[in-house]
């Protein structure tokens, strides 16, 4: 599929008045049937940003379609290569995954509008909506999308001067094993990657531009971080998590119900729905918590058998005929399937993260249930069966079946220690550079301070499930 490239930047050091003058420029530009359109033939409405950052609808006369157009913010080519992410969007595109993408130009795109729904934290956790999140994913890690034919070079690369890190694992430059690029590299790169290339960036940054945060960051012992997350790694490699590709960023503010197109019979439409556009996230969209997405409680009424008769019975209305979408791939890459995991069931804890909402095992099996294919599980269990001919016991499959989910619980769990990580190093970065009005060093703190509340938990589940091999 071939987009229509412009090369013009949309500029905000003139106004946003100017800015929006010159989206609608190049809109007649690259849209067909827009050539002909005067700036004062469409009209434009802010769907989120600020200052530095931007998403607008952008609607024309009758009967063109309106379009969503996302500048991206300033700075943000410190952790995501936009060029390596927009060939990957072309890919989704055709794999069904995000909104179409229409037209590119140098600092944003232009997408296919779409009237959806943006999930509530209350809702992503909700057991009518785990079923379709759990099958979306699985759908999405299903994938084989060449990597090599979105990136030309498998390599990290950085620059001495920093804003372009090329890091992999944040950035699409990693590769699945039968991609066609895994032999210019022993190990394609991952998640892990990414962290520790912004581990690298973060104990050089400077914030004498700010007293306060300079305080605040000489108080991180860089030395002690590596070596936990050297530990982590290690720890997180005994559970032989699956390569896919992987999402990285699942939190609530990602998950929209598209609405199909035309009127949905016998179906009102109610107070928060709104019509967005996929990718509505702010250009700076972080990992949850910091007000800019995250997921909410859960039900504890969920069963690890399934969903009830009368669950089932709402979980087919649930989505009201629209379709669960996925949007902002910015994180995306190849590398373990538990790191989406582990992530996904972190942004339980909702825009005030509260941890104490991360999924029971209990409600964790409910979604694991729903991610495996049918009969997948008790194919599982039985190649499960050779680990239990030791035991003297006879073992039925529904235990065997159930020794299954507690071992991918245990993947989930200590991945989620791996998400702390994550987002906590990256928080650096952007406590350094992000225009964003927030304390992106208090909220690291924060995601620190879980991954150690819930390490030793995490870590004796894997011993207990995955013990080291001598």
């Amino acid at each position: 599929m071939t987009v229509p490239e412009d090369t013009a930047c949309v500029d905000f050091s003139n106004g946003q008045e100017e800015a929006e003058r010159q989206i609608k420029q190049i809109c007649t530009r690259l849209l067909t049937g827009w050539a002909d359109l005067e700036t004062s033939d469409m009209q434009v409405s802010r769907i989120s940003g600020g200052i530095s950052n931007l998403l607008v609808k952008v609607d024309p006369p009758a009967p063109l379609p309106a379009v969503a157009v996302k500048v991206f913010g300033d700075k943000t080519e410190l952790l995501i290569d936009r060029d390596a992410e927009k060939r990957l969007l072309i890919k989704l595109n055709a794999a069904g995954f995000g909104a179409p993408v229409v037209g590119l130009f140098n600092n944003g795109r232009i997408e296919k509008f779409l009237t959806a729904k943006t999930l509530t934290p209350e809702e992503m956790s909700d057991p009518r909506f785990v079923p379709h999140i759990a099958r979306r994913l699985r759908a999405f890690h299903d994938l084989r999308i060449n990597a090599a034919a979105v990136v030309a070079d498998c390599h990290p690369t950085t620059s001495s001067t920093a804003p372009n890190l090329n890091i992999p694992g944040s950035q699409f430059s990693s590769m699945g094993p039968s991609d066609g690029c895994s032999g210019l590299v022993s190990e394609p790169p991952s998640q892990w990657d990414a962290i520790f290339s912004w581990l690298a960036m973060a104990e050089g940054l400077s914030f004498a531009h700010d007293p306060a945060k300079q305080a605040a960051y000489d108080k991180v012992n860089f030395r002690t971080m590596r070596t936990e997350l050297k530990t982590l790694r290690e720890m997180c490699s005994r559970v032989g998590s699956p390569r896919v590709l992987c999402h990285n960023d699942l939190l609530s503010g990602n998950i929209l119900v598209v609405q199909p197109e035309g009127p949905a019979p016998n179906r009102q439409s109610t107070s928060d729905e709104v019509s967005v556009a996929a990718g509505s996230g702010a250009a700076f969209q972080s990992s949850g918590c910091d007000g800019l997405g995250a997921a909410g409680p859960v039900d504890k009424g969920v069963t690890a058998a399934g969903t009830t008769s009368a669950v089932q019975a709402v979980d087919e209305q649930v989505l009201a005929g629209g379709e669960l979408q996925f949007i902002d791939f910015e994180y995306s890459c190849y590398g373990p399937r538990g790191f989406d995991w582990g992530n996904h069931f972190n942004e339980y804890a909702g825009f005030d993260c509260v941890y104490d909402r991360f999924p029971t095992p209990v409600q964790q099996k409910f979604f694991f249930r729903n991610y495996l294919k049918p009969g997948e599980l008790e194919q599982l269990a039985k190649e499960h069966i050779p680990m239990q001919e030791s035991r003297s016991e006879t073992i039925t499959l529904a235990a065997l079946e159930e020794a299954v989910l507690e071992r991918l619980v245990a993947e989930a769990c200590v991945f989620a220690l791996a998400s702390h990580a994550y987002w906590g190093v990256w928080s650096f970065i952007q406590a350094r550079y992000s225009p964003i009005d927030f304390d992106y060093l208090e909220y690291s703190q924060m995601r620190w301070a879980e991954y150690y509340r819930r390490k030793d938990e995490f870590f004796a589940l894997v011993d207990r499930l995955f013990p080291p091999s001598h």
